[in-house]
């Protein structure tokens, strides 16, 4: 089986978008498949092409006022302005060494999908779409709020959900979205835990290790750092030997939030980090946490390598997203407040591995 993957995030950008394509272009190729990824750039050795963006990751600086340029972009490109990039990315697909036998696009951005179609009218290969978040129910992007955005983008959707072989989804509430904007048959591919050992890192054996890998408002614009540091700062004057180590992209505001904290002297931002290093912090962990927004509908999607490591989870943020099975009903500040040294989780749900999701991929795509 042949597979042209095109994704807007890959490695080496560090982001939680470009981990669900990675790890699962690796378990489909240790099944037997062939996969040629194009991408803004590429890890050293990975078969495909690099076809470079202007803005490969994000920029943490607060948001500039609108320009002209700016608005225009957002009138007249369609349905996002990453699709001149998804355009380029679909050109350079005749760059391939072969001729696919399905053609796989990953979003966000939802543009991704209109390289795919791009593919499949140029070569006949059978298109899968992967969607990873809401097209236009809670949509991160707020211009999808305008009815014009909605009515315009609500018919792209149609039109080449219709054209797909094969829809893909991580969960049940984009799977009723999916559905009803005209897809027959979406199917669950969830997010999953990556399998293998990885060895920790070394943090104080002295302090209470508290451990959050990835970014906050970066990922989700309405997810405040605020509910993390505040529960945090009240645990320690309970809990003194508590530290919080951050690993991950953050914004301008987010850093000056930490800066700001009176519990400064115990957070530790470690910055942008390779996916191995970000794990084996989670392995080293005596603790692992997260922030949700009232927007989103499940836990944000780091809980499903949280939930690979023995650490307990404490969830920050309000929302319905707290009534997930996964998520500890605690207080964070009282979590906090009572977290041990080798603290371990007791038993519950745990994750898919990446192996699991990719063979129900594969079988999917089976002639």
């Amino acid at each position: 089986m042949r597979l042209l993957l095109i994704t807007r995030h890959y490695p080496p950008a560090v982001s939680g978008g470009a981990k669900r394509p990675f790890l699962l272009a690796q378990a489909l190729r240790k099944l037997g498949a062939e996969v040629f990824v194009i991408a803004p750039s590429l890890p050293e050795g990975e078969p495909g092409l690099a076809v470079p963006h202007p803005n490969r990751d994000p920029s943490g600086a607060p948001a500039a006022a609108p320009t002209l340029r700016d608005v225009a972009r957002d009138w007249l490109l369609w349905p996002d302005p990453d699709i001149r990039w998804c355009l380029r990315a679909a050109d350079a697909a005749e760059g391939a060494p072969w001729k696919p036998d399905w053609v796989w696009t990953t979003s966000p951005p939802e543009s991704i999908h209109a390289a795919g179609w791009r593919v499949k009218q140029r070569t006949g290969a059978r298109w899968l779409l992967d969607f990873r978040d809401h097209w236009l129910t809670r949509p991160h992007r707020l211009q999808r709020a305008a009815w014009h955005r909605r009515f315009g983008e609500s018919a792209i959707a149609r039109r080449w959900l219709r054209q797909a072989d094969l829809v893909t989804c991580v969960d049940s509430s984009i799977q009723a979205e999916l559905k009803a904007l005209g897809a027959g048959d979406p199917r669950i591919a969830p997010h999953f835990a990556p399998v293998g050992d990885v060895a920790p890192v070394t943090l104080s054996a002295d302090d209470i290790n508290v451990v959050h890998t990835g970014s906050i408002a970066l990922s989700d614009p309405e997810a405040r750092i605020e509910d993390l540091l505040s529960p945090f700062e009240g645990a320690l004057a309970r809990n003194p030997a508590l530290r919080l180590h951050l690993v991950g992209r953050l914004s301008a505001a987010e850093r000056a939030a930490i800066e700001a904290s009176p519990a400064r002297a115990r957070i530790d931002d470690h910055g942008v980090q390779p996916l191995e290093t970000a794990l084996g912090f989670q392995r080293a962990a005596d603790a692992l946490t997260l922030v949700g927004s009232r927007k989103t509908h499940v836990p944000p999607s780091k809980i499903t390598e949280y939930l690979a490591a023995d650490a307990p989870i404490i969830a920050c943020g309000e929302g319905d997203w707290r009534k997930d099975p996964r998520v500890n009903e605690q207080s964070p500040r009282a979590a906090f407040a009572a977290l041990t040294k080798g603290a371990k989780r007791g038993p519950g749900p745990r994750a898919p591995r990446v192996d699991e999701v990719a063979a129900q991929l594969y079988d999917w795509m089976r002639p």
